[in-house]
């Protein structure tokens, strides 16, 4: 499997990486007999890297990972990112709040140090009990007190979730503060990857990825598969949005008009939908939920097929810019 510079962290981090959340839960609700063999399947395959948060059933994620990867030879060690979600709603104060959690994530994963720590909050516009505004981060200076969460040696790069409010997001990210982003793309919604917003009526993110390569941000896809809407037509209850504008009934709409689009000439559902994402080169890595080793296996034999053709990429598009229409 490739592997790419994440940015400027300098880090290799191959092209697609694990990832530790509830929607997949492939590392939270199996038995860990399964967690091993997927970790033995993933270093096989040449994956170098796994992602969690302290938020992902409550710490049993990170918990699981610890365990896993602490087993581990030395020349098999996953490089290991984690999130904390600040609550802007206690007295603690942010300062304290980030160096309780890494504290405890760091003890969870049984490591001494992260290669990279992440901001979990969705950045809005309108105050939350767990999202931050730009005033709120900027008046508390959490940028600043992420950064110097590296001069202890705790945590080597530091990033940020880029959901919420796209506007809102690029200030965070022009303050070139952050290493990496973890940014939505996939094929209900590329936007991201749009200069600007044009016809498209969806949750826009658009100028997201160039703001990243400005400033030489490693860019993390994540929701590859719209938790799960993309992968299959089964629904397993853990479709949680992450976006808004339209709802479930009109993006399972536009899933349909795609599929009309390619057939199953590109492999099934799942590893198209992977594919789409590897074709796009400003991603250096994509973090895969997935809920079982099949979903794994199938996942790799994507990776091995490699990003789709440029004239059905173009197709795509022009049917992604039509609104699906």
């Amino acid at each position: 499997m490739k592997k790419l510079k994440l940015g400027r962290t300098g880090l290799d981090i191959s092209q697609v990486i694990l990832g530790g959340g509830w929607v997949g839960g492939l590392f939270i609700d199996p038995n860990f007999d399964i967690m091993e063999k997927a970790i033995e399947l993933s270093i096989k395959a040449g994956i170098n890297w796994i992602d969690t948060a302290e938020s992902y059933s409550e710490g049993k994620s990170e918990k699981n990972i610890g365990y896993l990867i602490s087993s581990l030879p030395a020349s098999d060690k996953l490089q290991i990112s984690s999130k904390a979600r600040l609550d802007p709603t206690i007295s603690e104060t942010f300062v304290s709040q980030l160096d309780r959690k890494l504290d405890n994530t760091l003890n969870r994963l049984k490591v001494d140090k992260l290669e990279l720590y992440q901001l979990h909050n969705r950045i809005t516009f309108e105050e939350n009990n767990d999202t931050l505004t730009c005033s709120q981060m900027f008046n508390n200076n959490i940028c600043e007190i992420m950064t110097k969460l590296k001069e202890d040696g705790r945590v080597k790069n530091i990033g940020l979730t880029a959901l919420g409010d796209t506007e809102s997001i690029r200030k965070i990210i022009q303050t070139g503060h952050f290493d990496t982003a973890q940014i939505y793309y996939n094929l209900l919604n590329p936007s991201a990857n749009f200069k600007e917003k044009g016809r498209w009526n969806d949750h826009d993110f658009s100028g997201l990825i160039a703001d990243c390569k400005k400033f030489d941000m490693g860019i993390m896809g994540i929701r590859i598969f719209a938790a799960g809407l993309l992968a299959t037509d089964v629904r397993h209850g853990r479709e949680i949005p992450v976006t808004h504008v339209i709802n479930m009934k009109e993006e399972e709409r536009r899933v349909e008009k795609l599929f009309q689009l390619v057939g199953d000439t590109y492999g099934n559902r799942a590893q198209f939908a992977l594919r789409y994402g590897l074709s796009n080169k400003n991603l250096n890595c994509i973090v895969l939920g997935l809920a079982s080793l099949d979903h794994l296996k199938n996942s790799m034999q994507a990776v091995e097929m490699g990003p789709l053709p440029d004239d059905l990429l173009v197709k795509i598009s022009e049917l992604q810019n039509s609104n699906f229409i």
